[in-house]
């Protein structure tokens, strides 16, 4: 099993904030120099957002001094690049995905006292900001504010035509689920590139906050199988099927079993 240098605090009762753990995942997927960087582009944008909105009404004009005056924009042309996922290429660039750059918008709001939360919508994630009663739903993506009819075409272009925006879609989701969200991203990406090995750090994380999780457990599996670590790649397929035992894939598992390397092998 890889080693990471996330701290036990992940188990611990005590809440983090959401850009501490995905700092926290720069460090283990990166190193810790990665997250020293993250962290100086972090305090030199807080304190370039400060002096934008010096003498300014900070929930009105937070997301023109951020995206138009500090250049934060979403990646279109390299779109699944590990650069959009990892914090400190993304705070390097000032460039990212809707969920990273959803992270980092949560972040600077609750920073200059505006709410805001996430929403883990199908297909692009959303962030609301509300100001007195009103929420406001925000593409981090572009930065701007989302009609109804915006959002109904985000969904149906994410869930088919036939798709109808309902409640559920738009409610608020917990800075852990972000933190999902954002390292199943990320370990897309890494496997996108053929880096397997950072793609199981990806696992590992995910097992950290979910850790009898059979479809993390299942998709863990493929990893080490990738990696040519047979014995491994079968215990977690075997954690599947004795899970869920009446699911289709559990067949094809039991199938894949049968044709692994089980001698053992060294991770590095």
């Amino acid at each position: 099993m890889l080693e990471s240098n996330i701290s036990e605090r992940w188990q611990s009762e005590e809440p983090l904030e959401l850009m501490t753990m995905a700092l926290d995942v720069v460090e283990s997927l990166a190193g810790l120099a990665a997250r020293d960087e993250a962290e100086r582009e972090l305090f030199a944008l807080e304190r370039a957002l400060a002096e934008e909105l010096e003498n300014m009404v900070v929930p009105v004009h937070l997301l023109p001094c951020l995206y138009s005056g500090l250049g934060l924009a979403g990646d279109s042309e390299t779109f699944f690049s590990i650069d959009n996922c990892l914090m400190n290429r993304v705070l390097v660039r000032r460039e990212g995905i809707p969920v990273s750059l959803g992270i980092l918008l949560i972040h600077l709001c609750r920073r200059f006292g505006v709410d805001a939360e996430g929403i883990n919508f199908p297909g692009h994630f959303l962030v609301r900001i509300r100001s007195e009663e009103e929420g406001t739903v925000i593409d981090p993506f572009t930065g701007r504010h989302l009609s109804r009819h915006e959002i109904e075409q985000l969904l149906r272009g994410a869930r088919g035509n036939l798709a109808r925006l309902a409640p559920e879609h738009l409610k608020g989701t917990s800075d852990t689920e972000i933190l999902v969200r954002l390292l199943n991203v990320t370990k897309a990406a890494y496997i996108n590139e053929q880096q397997f090995g950072k793609a199981l750090g990806c696992s590992e994380l995910l097992l950290r906050l979910k850790p009898d999780c059979p479809f993390e457990r299942r998709d863990r599996g493929f990893l080490y199988e990738q990696l040519g670590c047979g014995q491994l790649a079968a215990d977690d397929f075997e954690f599947f099927i004795e899970q869920r035992p009446d699911d289709p894939i559990a067949d094809v598992l039991k199938a894949q079993i049968a044709g692994l390397d089980l001698s053992p092998k060294t991770l590095h």
